[in-house]
């Protein structure tokens, strides 16, 4: 195996910096905005040289560097996102003992820590996803499907790993495609596409369909328990398949609910 050379702690962050705006497609424009929406004069000038390793972040800029990319590449970053990689790294240009990247990243992390989606306070969660109102929304509508269980750090890699089976699958469903990607999240600690995958690797005597048909069929009888155990509350909605909302019953399973909805859309055509 090959050994990737020692670098030094600027490097590391400005390597992961360029890598997860470029893997974004995202501009470094964007991020410029991002950051002065948020009151920081972080010019595109200034990020570029952050990237190319020529200046270092501040203890200040290096906590608020995560927040100001979740914002700009509309996906949560961590501190550790910056510090990812398997290489060796110098603590300073001249240190004799380098450390492992992924120590740098226990530090950071600590022992694990499990946050649901349910602790997150109402009135935090714009904060917690820097203030993107798209992922706000998603994080209401998985609290209102009753899958809030699922430590937000495993739904954004469960979102990440997503793909057109769980789009598929929710139109079948008449569901919010972030429903199905926290279905899954809840099960399998990602998404369907990346346990399919996952499982095909393991045994290549595996049949993909029969795999996805039966992966499918998990995260459709995870999405009806969550629904069928709802406390009394006020019933929520789910878009229908021809696209209307209609309020979902209390109690009632996504199944239930297309089979009571499809005699009405029948009598509506035959009108």
């Amino acid at each position: 195996m090959e050994v990737e050379a020692a670098v030094t702690v600027r490097e590391l962050i400005a390597n992961n910096l360029s890598r997860l705006r470029n893997e974004a497609r995202v501009p470094i424009e964007r991020v410029a905005q991002a950051a002065s929406a948020m009151g920081l004069g972080w010019s595109p000038a200034w990020l570029q040289a952050i990237e190319q390793g020529q200046k270092s972040l501040t203890s200040e800029q290096l906590l608020t560097m995560p927040i100001v990319l979740s914002a700009a590449l509309t996906r949560r970053i961590t501190l550790a996102d910056l510090l990812m990689g398997e290489q060796s790294v110098m603590l300073n240009p001249s240190a004799h003992s380098p450390v492992l990247a992924s120590y740098l990243r226990e530090v950071v992390v600590g022992s694990p820590f499990k946050r649901s989606v349910s602790e997150v306070p109402h009135d935090a969660t714009a904060m917690l996803m820097a203030s993107n109102a798209e992922a706000v929304e998603k994080m209401r509508t998985v609290r209102a499907a009753n899958l809030a269980d699922v430590d937000v750090r495993t739904l954004g890699r469960a979102e990440a790993g997503s793909g057109s089976t769980e789009a598929k699958l929710a139109r079948q469903l008449g569901v919010p495609e972030i429903i199905v990607i926290a279905a899954a999240a809840s099960l399998w600690g990602r998404s369907l596409s990346d346990e399919r995958d996952a499982q095909l690797r393991e045994d290549s005597t595996l049949s993909a369909t029969a795999v996805n048909r039966r992966l499918t069929a998990e995260v459709t009888k995870r999405i009806n328990d969550a629904a069928a155990g709802k406390p009394a509350a006020p019933a929520t909605s789910a878009p229908s398949s021809a696209g209307a909302v209609i309020p979902l019953r209390r109690g009632a399973t996504v199944t239930e609910q297309r089979r009571t909805s499809m005699p009405t859309q029948r009598t509506r055509h035959q009108r």
